[in-house]
């Protein structure tokens, strides 16, 4: 029997961690037409649960689009991705592959055959006329001419939105696609894991998306239903794990919904008995596995800003600017602690918690590595 945790996206049939609250109001808002901005910290599940609500959509009728905007590079690349996310979903539906083929003209499919027998699917400008903003307004009014029939409800899903910030023309294609997006009937999920960068864009009063979508934060799984979610994955498969152990396994990763499922994947992989022992081993195999990641990450940030995650990594605080604290980890000046911060948490590295008031990392195990490279075992 193969192993019942998941280390990559959750297959939208696959098993998942309730979010029962979260999946009947995201599609109450989605079947209203409302827009949603969708945040939480990085592998919170974002993408699978918008992919859950758009398969009950779709279930429903409904044509559901999900582009990912991770690393786009240009205006044109934006474009280009709409559009192929357009043709991804219709190739199989020959009424909407003709509909997107008539009406998406800025951009034309092509179809090759792939190394595993299947077929890739990609795009490229259907003339050389046409380039940036110009291109990417043509592609949202194709779109919106695409998702117009007045039988049709339509569900766009634009993963890592935030992303565009990076681009020169940013307000600019804020501004087309907003005034695009007010006029088509269609429900846009706005999601992001860059959670300061994403609401800045639709809560900045000088931002053409200003309060344009529903505000709708992603948190920590509740302890309650990770504990009876592991438990029950363990059961299910004949393996032991009781209550207060699935309790220790969730907690000792903060609850995270990634985290949970990757330790225990491990953990399953380790023992068909759930034991503090087998939970210990399978956090070093997670911080292990985990530490590419990690390596990679802190080599693009400064000495300063490094110091700083270290510090808190070690000591959490309610008052990151203390003279104590500064000093006891030896920070510098106040001034600097401040320009770190502030860069840090843009990245969605830092945050301070709402309940206790703490600064600390939003990764908890990126937290537990960091604390490793300051101590040594003899």
């Amino acid at each position: 029997m193969g192993n019942p945790f998941y280390l990559q996206e959750v297959p939208v049939g696959a098993p998942f961690c309730n979010r029962a609250k979260e999946l009947k109001e995201l599609q109450s808002y989605a079947e209203a037409g409302a827009n949603v901005v969708l945040f939480s910290p990085r592998r919170y599940g974002k993408t699978s649960l918008v992919k859950r609500i758009q398969k009950k959509l779709a279930d429903k009728g409904s044509v559901t689009i999900f582009a990912d905007f991770f690393g786009v590079a240009s205006v044109d690349d934006v474009a280009g991705r709409l559009a192929k996310a357009v043709f991804v979903v219709t190739h199989s539906k020959e009424p909407l592959w003709k509909r997107a083929l008539r009406t998406i003209r800025s951009f034309r499919p092509v179809l090759k055959p792939d190394l595993e027998g299947g077929i890739s699917l990609s795009v490229e400008p259907s003339s050389a006329g046409r380039s940036g903003l110009s291109l990417l307004e043509e592609t949202m009014d194709s779109l919106g001419e695409f998702i117009s029939p007045t039988n049709t409800r339509a569900h766009i899903a634009l993963d890592e939105f935030q992303e565009i910030v990076i681009l020169r023309e940013a307000l600019q294609v804020e501004a087309a696609m907003r005034t695009r997006i007010q006029q088509q009937r269609a429900s846009y999920f706005f999601i992001g894991s860059r959670r300061r960068v994403l609401l800045g864009i639709f809560n900045e009063r000088q931002r053409p998306f200003f309060q344009s979508a529903i505000n709708y934060p992603l948190k920590t799984l509740p302890p309650q239903e990770s504990v009876e979610f592991i438990k029950g994955q363990f059961t299910r498969n004949k393996r032991k794990c009781s209550a207060e152990l699935a309790h220790k396994l969730s907690s000792q990763v903060g609850y995270h919904p990634y985290y949970s499922q990757k330790l225990a994947f491990f953990v399953y992989e380790l023992s068909g008995t759930v034991t503090e022992k087998v939970i210990h081993q399978g956090i070093e195999k997670l911080i292990l596995s985990e530490k590419p990641v990690f390596e990679a990450l802190t080599q693009t940030l400064a000495p300063h800003q490094r110091l700083l995650l270290q510090a808190l990594a070690k000591e959490p605080t309610q008052k990151l600017l203390a003279n104590d604290y500064i000093r006891n980890h030896r920070l510098g000046s106040v001034g600097g602690v401040q320009h770190s911060a502030r860069q840090i948490e843009d990245l969605d590295l830092i945050e301070k918690d709402e309940e206790s008031g703490l600064w600390r990392l939003v990764d908890p195990v990126f937290a537990m590595w960091l604390k490793m490279q300051t101590e040594e075992k003899v």
